[in-house]
């Protein structure tokens, strides 16, 4: 399995991966740096370091993660499909619910490195803004909590990843139910239900402050059924490559029925 999660690794090397981590990790401490901004135009005494750092978790689940994750997911389902390695994969004596494995491994440890660098742009944002209670304590704890956070929305929006393998390109229209999907939460939230959404679930398993009422187990019981669904999706719908390759060989022999044939030279039979 090792060996696997690492040829996935070396699949990504010349694609842009490591531009979307830095991208998608920007964007989110980007905008809380512009909402405390303002917050500090107003009053500069009102806002401290965790308070800066617990409303990028909340951009982060609401607005860029499930999008960002699901971008990352598409592209390491996707490269199978865009590298033209379909028909090579067959061929190999490993079973196909083995290379799903390896790329959710993959996917999970981008995940980690989108969080971590997050976790970077937050401190670099918070030592801009001057913010007080930059400590040991919050630093470790905003870290364990941007990490745990990610890696829930990453079991949220799994389904759709492997959903949406099932095409080449087929994540690209999931993108828009993926930023629908971390936007409703705030919704869920503010109605008392947040706990059984799976994009906020991870909330109350990281321990976020200011969460109405709710139970641990809930949460737990959404992240579970998340787990079992993308279980049950790899373990019901193993064959995507088959198909695909089925498919490729009927669209090239009808192609190459259409195709006439070359005409003789003139003159000549």
């Amino acid at each position: 399995m090792l060996h696997l999660v690492t040829c996935e690794a070396w699949k990504l090397k010349r694609s842009a991966i490591v531009w979307i981590i830095l991208a998608g990790a920007f964007f989110s401490a980007f905008v809380t740096f512009l909402q405390f901004v303002m917050a500090q135009s107003i009053d500069s005494q009102s806002v401290n370091f965790e308070e800066f750092y617990t409303a990028t978790i909340w951009n982060d689940f609401s607005m860029a993660f499930p999008v960002v994750i699901t971008i990352m997911g598409g592209m390491v389902f996707n490269q199978e499909y865009s590298n033209g390695t379909l028909k090579s994969i067959i061929t190999i004596p490993i079973s196909i619910r083995k290379l799903y494995g390896a790329k959710v491994i993959a996917i999970g440890i981008l995940t980690l490195a989108l969080s971590v660098a997050s976790y970077l742009f937050v401190i670099a944002g918070a030592h801009a803004l001057r913010l007080d209670g930059i400590d040991g304590f919050h630093l470790v704890k905003s870290f364990l909590q941007t990490c745990g956070m990610a890696l829930c929305i990453f079991i949220a929006v799994l389904p759709l990843i492997i959903w949406g393998f099932r095409k080449v390109n087929g994540y690209y229209p999931l993108l828009s139910v993926a930023f629908m999907y971390g936007f409703f939460g705030i919704v869920f939230i503010s109605r008392g239900i947040g706990d059984f959404y799976p994009i906020t679930a991870g909330l109350r398993i990281i321990g976020y402050a200011g969460l109405p009422e709710g139970g641990m187990l809930a949460a737990c019981m959404a992240m579970a059924a998340m787990i079992c669904i993308s279980v049950a999706m790899i373990c019901l719908i193993p064959y995507s490559y088959e198909r695909a390759i089925q498919v490729e060989r009927r669209r090239s022999s009808s192609q190459s029925r259409q195709t006439p044939a070359p005409a003789p030279p003139h003159g000549k039979c």
